[in-house]
């Protein structure tokens, strides 16, 4: 009995206590207006990360060293005629490096040249100085992406007693901060 007296005194308590309502305001004249306040509230998205992708295409790297000619005596003369300076050459495109970027942002790629032990006399150069500066793939076709190329050059002498495609250097391609 007891227990049936306490449930009833704590409805009726529970029925007296105010309630806080989130009712509308009610309008009650013509033209009248209500407004509620609209609250945002920001949070930040996911920052997408930076992805590297290059392609780097290889010519052949494949270069021939014809040694000076003197040319032919001249006996009327004294001296020779068609000398010719000693030359590196190689194959249409055989010496180019290009590099394609796939990448979300900017890239710059360095070029350099190290002569393999035993040829330190040979030294390669780039034409642009080796460097490529490319934009973002962002907003491009894959077949137009960003792309340049550079063209490598050796100077120096190649003893004659060098087999045919003896490695004598290496060329790197390195991408540098911006």
């Amino acid at each position: 009995m007891k227990k049936i007296f306490a449930i009833i005194i704590s409805l009726a308590l529970l029925s007296t206590a105010s309630v806080t309502a989130f009712a509308a305001s009610p309008i009650t004249a013509k033209d009248g207006s209500d407004s509620a306040v609209v609250k945002g509230t920001y949070v930040a998205g996911d920052a997408s990360a930076t992805v590297y992708s290059v392609d780097i295409a290889w010519g052949s790297m494949e270069f021939t060293y014809t040694d000076a000619s003197k040319g032919t005596w001249n006996p009327d003369t004294h001296g020779y005629d068609g000398a010719k300076a000693a030359t590196w050459s190689c194959a249409t495109d055989a010496n180019k490096i290009e590099v394609t970027n796939h990448s979300n942002a900017n890239v710059t790629a360095q070029l350099s040249y190290a002569p393999e032990s035993g040829y330190n006399g040979i030294s390669g150069s780039f034409s642009d100085g080796g460097t490529l500066n490319l934009n973002s793939a962002v907003d491009t076709r894959y077949s137009a992406a960003p792309s340049g190329s550079a063209t490598l050059s050796l100077t120096g002498d190649l003893a004659s007693d060098t087999s045919a495609k003896t490695k004598i250097g290496v060329v790197t391609v390195t991408l540098v901060n911006e």
